[in-house]
C-alpha cells in the first residue's frame, strides 16, 4: 500500500510572472518537501506559470479563465488531491521559512481542527500604509487563536462584527482537513470563499486555528480602480453572510473617508523616509480612502435595494 503524502499543496494559477519563481523557491526549501504533492490548476496563464508550476514538480491542470471561481476551483483542486492534509496557497505568498508546511499540518492534526491559516506579513517593499493595514489585519496578529462553537444560538447572537472576527478564515495559506472538506466544501462561491467555509464547519462543531508561527510573505500594491472593486465585493460578502454593513449611510462615509484620510496623512509624513513615495502616498491616499469607503456604501446601498453589480477581475 502507497504511503499518502506529508500533504497536498494546492495553488490556483493564471499569469503568476517573476514573484512564482520566489515562491517555489520557498516551497521547495520546505523541510518536508520531498513529501509533499503538489498540485496547480491554472486558468489561462501566457506567461511560464506552468512550465516553472511543472518543473518544481506540480501536477497541472488547466481550465478556461472564464470557468475560474474562488470556491469551486478550490474545490476541483482538492479532489484530486491524495493526502488528508490540503495546503493551500495563492501563487504570490511566499514561504516566510522552512517549516511553514509542517507547522500548519501539525496544527491541522489536534483534535477537531477542520482548518489552520497563517500570519501574512507585507513585502519589504510595500509602502508604509499597505504595511500598516496588513499588519494590523487579523492575519497579521502574533498571538495565536483558536475557535470553537460549542453553542451555535451563542453564536447567532452575536453582533455582526463578531461573528466576522469569529469566522475570520484566509486561503492565501491555509490549511485542511480533506475529510471535513467532504462534508463541507467550499461551493460556487465568487469571493470570500474561505470565510463562508470557516462559518459552516465551525457551526458543525469543529475548530479553526490561527497559527501565527507559520507564515508567508504577501502584500500588494493595486491600482485604485482595483481596490475599489475589491473593496466592493469584499463588502457585499460581509453584508450577506454576517450583516456587517461597516458604511451604511453618506454620513458615516463623509466622516470615516475624512478621519481616515488625516490619520493616513500623518502616519504616511511621519514614517515614510523616501521623499518622492512620501509625495506619492499623500496624494493617493485621498483618492485611495474616497474609492475604498464609496464602495463600501454602494455595497450596502446594493444590498438594501436587493440588486447586484457585475464585477470581473477580483
Amino acid at each position: 500500500m502507497t504511503q499518502a503524502p506529508f500533504c497536498s499543496l494546492v495553488i490556483p494559477t493564471k499569469d503568476a510572472g517573476a514573484l512564482f519563481e520566489r515562491v517555489l523557491a520557498g516551497l521547495k526549501a520546505q523541510t518536508c518537501w520531498k513529501d509533499v504533492e503538489f498540485i496547480v490548476v491554472d486558468s489561462g496563464s501566457t506567461d511560464d506559470t506552468v512550465a516553472l508550476a511543472r518543473a518544481a514538480g506540480a501536477r497541472v491542470f488547466t481550465i478556461p479563465p472564464a470557468e475560474f471561481n474562488h470556491g469551486a476551483t478550490r474545490d476541483f483542486a482538492v479532489a484530486q488531491t491524495t493526502s488528508p492534509y490540503v495546503v493551500l496557497l495563492v501563487q504570490d505568498a511566499t514561504p516566510d521559512h522552512p517549516q511553514v508546511l509542517e507547522k500548519l499540518v501539525t496544527a491541522l492534526k489536534e483534535d477537531k481542527v477542520a482548518g489552520v491559516y497563517a500570519r501574512q506579513i507585507p513585502y519589504a517593499d510595500a509602502d508604509v500604509i499597505t504595511a500598516r493595514n496588513l499588519n494590523l489585519h487579523l492575519t497579521g496578529r502574533m498571538t495565536r487563536d483558536v475557535h470553537h462553537l460549542p453553542d451555535v444560538a451563542a453564536y447567532e447572537a452575536l453582533k455582526p462584527m463578531e461573528k466576522y472576527v469569529f469566522s475570520n478564515f484566509d486561503n492565501v495559506c491555509s490549511a485542511i482537513r480533506k475529510e471535513v472538506w467532504e462534508q463541507e466544501m467550499f461551493g460556487r462561491i465568487n469571493f470570500g470563499e474561505d470565510i463562508d467555509w470557516a462559518e459552516r464547519v465551525l457551526k458543525r462543531g469543529y475548530k479553526t486555528v490561527y497559527e501565527p508561527a507559520a507564515a508567508v510573505v504577501h502584500s500588494h500594491d493595486r491600482p485604485v480602480e482595483y481596490e475599489y472593486k475589491r473593496t466592493y465585493v469584499c463588502h457585499r460578502k460581509l453584508i450577506s453572510q454576517f450583516g456587517l454593513r461597516a458604511v451604511p449611510s453618506l454620513g458615516v462615509a463623509v466622516a470615516g473617508w475624512f478621519r481616515s484620510t488625516l490619520d493616513d496623512i500623518f502616519y504616511v509624513a511621519r514614517t515614510e523616509k523616501d521623499w518622492g513615495r512620501k509625495v506619492a502616498l499623500i496624494f493617493k491616499t485621498p483618492v485611495l480612502n474616497y474609492l475604498k469607503i464609496r464602495a463600501q456604501l454602494q455595497a450596502a446601498r446594493d444590498d438594501a435595494a436587493g440588486t447586484a453589480r457585475a464585477v470581473h477581475g477580483v
